[in-house]
């Protein structure tokens, strides 16, 4: 999934518009969530860990 779209299926969801989808359910859930399971599944190992990563280093 690109940075793009999680970024638009978020906004769609009602978040914040420079957070993607993956890092928000990783910050709200954990990256043991099925959710993070599936993505690191379907898109790359540790997907929601990076995700969830960038969206801290663009806050801090």
């Amino acid at each position: 999934m690109s940075y793009r779209l999680s970024g638009l299926l978020n906004r769609l969801c009602g978040g914040r518009g420079d957070q993607t989808l993956c890092a928000r359910v990783a910050e709200r859930h954990g990256t043991d969530c099925l959710f993070c399971r599936i993505m690191a599944w379907l898109v790359e190992p540790k997907h929601c860990d990076l995700q969830l990563a960038k969206w801290r280093e663009l806050r801090s």
